[in-house]
């Protein structure tokens, strides 16, 4: 799961010449992400989205990491105390028409649903579903839907060994799309294409 988590950050190049307070936050923040300090860079982006109420961005990366760094915790208390963490965060947001944030609140239920798959799968996935739906149908350029739910798929029908094909060819997609669709603000989500990387090498196997 570390290469998970490297996949997540690796496209977060920070600017040391930031000028604006709210640019020079956003650069710590992400530095700090990158460097391993996922508590300091949590609490850096909480800072910033209370001194930007008005904006998504400090509050998404605030439950990005929350949300990827529960994949790789293995205590389960803890796994689920930063899943819920970053659930609030999620909520409380009335971003529903911004396919980004509907991408991080369908990844924070996959984290969610890795916790107790059994149980959960029947409840969770219908909505891991509508989530990644809806967020393409928003913006159906979004690299980061198109590989969350091609993912997801790919989860699932391995588990029931079906063929995978279909959604390797997503992921394909989803690498064009990285190409393609640039962030429409500073700081906008810009990861994943490592990580689309990584599972379409798998896909061969």
């Amino acid at each position: 799961m570390k290469t998970l988590i490297i996949a997540f950050i690796a496209l977060f190049s920070v600017a040391t010449y930031a000028q604006s307070p709210y640019e020079k936050g956003m650069s710590q923040g992400l530095a700090l992400w990158k460097s391993g300090n996922t508590t300091e860079a949590a609490a850096q982006f909480e800072r910033i989205a209370q001194a930007e109420p008005d904006n998504w961005i400090p509050l998404y990366y605030q439950a990005l990491i929350g949300t990827t760094t529960a994949f790789s915790i293995r205590d389960p208390e803890e796994k689920l105390k930063l899943i819920q963490n970053a659930k609030i965060i999620l909520n409380k947001s009335s971003q529903d028409n911004n396919s980004e944030w509907l991408t991080l609140k369908a990844m924070n239920l996959v984290a969610e649903l890795t916790t107790d798959p059994m149980t959960k799968s029947k409840t969770l996935a219908p909505t891991i579903y509508a989530l990644y739906e809806k967020a393409i149908q928003l913006d159906p350029n979004n690299p980061r839907a198109v590989l969350g739910l091609a993912e997801f798929q790919i989860g699932s029908k391995k588990y029931f060994k079906q063929d995978i094909s279909k959604e390797c060819e997503a992921v394909r997609k989803a690498l064009d799309l990285f190409e393609t669709h640039k962030p429409a603000l500073p700081f906008a989500p810009a990861w994943g294409k490592e990580r689309a990387e990584q599972i379409v090498q798998n896909c061969g196997q």
